[in-house]
């Protein structure tokens, strides 16, 4: 049975490697739009955990890093440096703004950030060494053609780019870096309100722990000592930023996966027909030598599951270039292919569309007519 359905896989190489192209091209679109989905969540997660924290405080009720408002008071830190068990509280601000150049926008998360929390990966230039100094994204830089040494203007006020980082990003938005010695200028000298106390002076504060000090017990002891604040491993938050993710994109993804999977179902099926139905006259003759319809019926799914078998490596290929020229031309986006689970769900998927599209062009062969075929 396996060996009828090679063999007319053989019968026509062209047909074959057209058709598992076909197939390889739908593959590759399904692990694309999968892949997307799970950039997002690792960006968010990498958004959190790359602050380099034991412990993350947040304004109370936040669960979130990059899509939250958080608000502390100012005097938190004190109060969280004076816990036992605390060796320092780093302070990380958030101003979401949007920066413009030649009628060109795009969104800016600015990290104001003091003794940690800052760039991770610079990949040219510098970290910040002198005021009105800023560190941005690569993608960010390249969108508008940005280096080291250049002006940036955020309105109105005037920072110099002293390096840029690579992979700070999250949710769309590319990620800048400032200290606190020019936020109170920013705040003033920038035109983003009339009223400065619209704005925060301390989103977050990263909590590095002192040796051997007990998680739990450093974490029940901040709440009850700041009511205002709640406190996270940073894996929690990152978690939740994670959730926040699927929940904001998992729904559109995941509509257009299934339309890739009936895609697929469908391009099986009108290729599997096509090919029924020019073997006609074969499938007469095999049924005259006395073959059984179920004998012939499942020949057609194994061919359909071989060019999935075809298509799937072609497909994993494509997707991997593809995903290559997206985050080279647009280094905002982060495409991983060879994550485990969508894998996994991508071949499971391309195999039952393919024995749903192979089952299609069965009835051909059950209302087959031996006889015709040599009247004929």
């Amino acid at each position: 049975m396996f060996l009828l359905a090679v063999r007319q896989l053989q019968l026509d190489p062209l047909r074959t490697a057209l058709t598992g192209f076909a197939l390889a091209a739908v593959v590759a679109v399904i692990l694309i739009f999968e892949g997307f989905l799970e950039g997002v969540v690792a960006q968010s997660r990498n958004a959190v955990l790359e602050r380099g924290a034991n412990l993350i405080v947040t304004q109370a009720g936040v669960k979130n890093m990059t899509l939250a408002r958080s608000i502390l008071p100012q005097f938190t830190r004190a109060d969280i440096e004076a816990v036992e068990g605390v060796a320092e509280a780093h302070p990380l601000t958030g101003i979401p703004v949007i920066y413009e150049q030649n009628n060109q926008r795009a969104p800016l998360l600015l990290l104001v950030y003091d003794s940690g929390g800052g760039p991770t990966r610079i990949v040219a230039g510098q970290d910040i060494d002198g005021p009105r100094q800023v560190v941005i994204d690569l993608s960010f830089a390249d969108m508008f053609g940005l280096a080291p040494g250049d002006s940036l203007l955020i309105s109105d006020f005037e920072f110099t780019i002293s390096g840029i980082t690579q992979g700070a990003a999250a949710f769309f938005s590319a990620f800048g870096f400032a200290r606190y010695d020019d936020l109170i200028d920013f705040y003033f000298e920038s035109d983003l309100a009339a009223d400065i106390s619209t704005f925060p002076l301390l989103s977050f504060l990263l909590v590095e722990l002192a040796e051997n000090a007990d998680h739990d017990a450093v974490i029940a002891q901040i709440e009850e000592t700041v009511p205002a604040a709640d406190v996270f491993m940073p894996e929690q938050l990152a978690d939740e930023d994670a959730a926040l993710g699927r929940a904001l994109l998992g729904p559109i993804i995941g509509f257009l996966v299934v339309a890739g999977y009936i895609s697929g179902a469908l391009v099986t099926a009108i290729i599997m027909f096509a090919a029924v139905n020019a073997r006609r006259r074969d499938f007469g003759v095999l049924k005259a030598l006395g073959f059984s319809h179920r004998f012939l019926s499942t020949a057609v799914v194994l061919e359909a599951l071989s060019l999935v078998v075809l298509a799937l490596p072609l497909g994993l290929l494509a997707a991997r270039g593809i995903a290559f020229g997206i985050e080279t031309a647009m280094p905002l986006y982060l495409i991983p292919i060879t994550e485990p689970l969508p894998m996994i769900r991508t071949a499971a998927a391309c195999f039952v569309f393919a024995v749903v599209g192979a089952l299609t062009p069965v009835r051909l062969i059950r209302r087959l007519d031996p006889s015709s075929v040599f009247r004929s």
